[in-house]
């Protein structure tokens, strides 16, 4: 007999917020999509007006809810992702301190390289497993305490971007444990207080939130969201997930072993391991019940692509009949140039990355035979291998059972087999489109019991829509390629620096 129960699943990402209705066998009944109302009011930063960014989610949720292929009633449990890092901040009357602070936010820099001058980073990386880069939760309150004081001061509650919904929906104040390890000892996987000592936030550190399991329930839908959103009043809601560890679960990544790529506004190469083995690359998560995610991250992926169609081919999009059209145009345009786009590499750090704020994007070996075919091409090359020698690293010595493809990216057939033929392994693409929102979907029905675990979840909800197999010539192409693209980054990052001098100095200019 078929379940009849159905699973909300909401991403609430740095671009779009997503809500997704799915069954119990995990197909996809209705999808809504709202653009993120991101603001930059400086250079360097982008935020979020908190009431404006809750109103587009119970728009978004509202319309799933209310497609005709659902019955809201039938609604069993809702699980919601966010973008991880950043800092959503409460005072003790449970408002918003201040409009959100994205994980693309680059405003700590300066507050991080004194944290790595003074050798704070180090320390702070011997506790908790990694060193807090510009838009980590640290960093940020580091900023605040320096620059909004009286704001830093009342803080009550420090939040991510999920818990600050999750608490909207049912008036509970809490985080799960993939968002609560970013604070972690690592070897207690308890909030370190040490760390907050180092850096000295002591003061806030009893602001960290409780932690619910990610697959437990942490509340109900209230009668206000109730009214805001469509959904029934009391509707379970799971604790849920950072979108990295809800990505990864959604394309049915949650065995040691297991990696995942993300092709979405960042790009992220992840890796499931038993442990947290601090002494590795990347930033190390708790992820499920005998899980620990390592990753890293390139804070423009699919991004650089919308970069460079926004600011480039308006024409081929106005030529387009459909979204759909135009981005067959884009793809069909990047199949018929051969594997390095012609002699045109492309780095993808139009934001940086979690290693190096300073880092920039740019073509290398631009000359006037390229057209935008070509470097389109080196934008797709570029994203892939820059997440591949991530992934590399985060592998280096270590068992490697198969690799998954999430995000945006994922729906192109050319750049999936691109990563398949870079990596030079089989690269496999998940069954429907939105991932992040089945993977906390697979939150919410453990909570309400649909499921018995996370294993018998996946088999249950997770299929596969496409396999990339590599081919050798292509895989034997491409070393050439990666060769070029490593030494040039190497050979490029102390002119990264020079660029961000001169930057900061016409601010400087502009604020006299």
């Amino acid at each position: 007999m078929t379940d009849e129960r159905l699973l909300l699943g909401v991403d609430a990402g740095l671009t779009n917020v997503k809500a997704a209705v799915f069954d119990a066998e995990g197909r996809e009944r209705a999808v809504a999509v709202r653009p993120t109302p991101n603001e930059r009011p400086e250079p360097n930063r982008v935020e979020r007006d908190l009431s404006a960014f809750f109103r587009v989610t119970c728009e978004t949720i509202r319309e799933a809810v209310g497609s005709p292929d659902v019955d809201a009633d039938r609604i069993a449990g809702v699980g919601i992702a966010g973008h991880g890092h950043g800092l959503y901040a409460l005072d003790e009357a449970g408002d918003p301190i201040r409009d959100g602070i994205t994980s693309l936010d680059s405003r700590a820099s300066d507050v991080v390289a004194s944290w790595r001058e003074d050798g704070r980073l180090e320390e702070v990386r011997d506790e908790i497993g990694y060193e807090p880069f510009v838009a980590d939760p640290l960093s940020l309150l580091g900023w605040m305490k320096r620059e909004e004081p009286d704001a830093y001061d009342d803080i009550d509650r420090i939040l991510s971007c999920k818990d600050y919904l999750k608490y909207r929906l049912t008036d509970v104040v809490c985080t799960d444990e993939m968002e609560a390890s970013v604070f972690y000892d690592v070897s207690r996987e308890t909030y370190s207080e040490t760390a907050f000592e180092i850096l000295g936030l002591e003061d806030r550190f009893d602001a960290l939130p409780d932690v619910v399991p990610s697959w437990e329930t942490c509340g109900e839908v209230t009668a206000e969201a109730s009214e805001k959103t469509g959904l029934p009043v009391g509707t379970p809601v799971a604790s849920g997930l950072h979108d990295v560890g809800a990505v990864a679960l959604g394309a049915g990544a949650f065995r040691t072993g297991q990696a995942t790529l993300i092709v979405g506004t960042w790009g992220q190469s992840i890796y499931v391991t038993d442990d947290p083995d601090p002494g590795s690359e990347g930033l190390s998560r708790r992820f499920l019940r005998d899980s620990w995610l390592r990753y890293r991250g390139t804070r423009s992926a699919a991004a650089a692509v919308d970069w460079f169609t926004d600011e480039y081919c308006g024409d081929w999009r106005d030529a387009a009949d459909s979204e759909a059209a135009f981005y067959d145009r884009l793809n069909d345009s990047v199949a018929d140039v051969p594997i390095g786009s012609n002699g045109l590499l492309f780095l993808p750090y139009l934001r940086g990355s979690t290693d190096d704020p300073d880092a920039r994007g740019g073509f290398v070996g631009l000359t006037a035979e390229h057209g935008r075919p070509e470097m389109l091409r080196s934008i797709y090359e570029g994203v892939a291998l820059s997440s591949i020698d991530r992934l590399r690293e985060l592998t280096a010595g270590k068992r490697l059972t198969d690799v998954r493809l999430g995000g945006g990216g994922a729906k192109s057939r050319v750049w999936s087999q691109m990563f398949a033929d870079v990596l030079g392994e089989q690269v496999v693409v998940p069954s429907g489109e939105e991932t992040g929102a089945r993977g906390v979907a697979i939150c919410a029905g453990i909570a309400a019991g649909l499921y018995e675990d996370h294993e018998t979840a996946v088999e249950r909800t997770v299929g596969v829509a496409r396999r990339h197999d590599p081919t050798e010539a292509r895989t034997e192409a491409y070393r050439s390629v990666r060769d070029a693209f490593r030494t040039t980054v190497s050979g490029t990052e102390a002119t990264w620096e020079k660029l961000k001098a001169i930057e900061q100095e016409n601010q400087t200019d502009d604020d006299r």
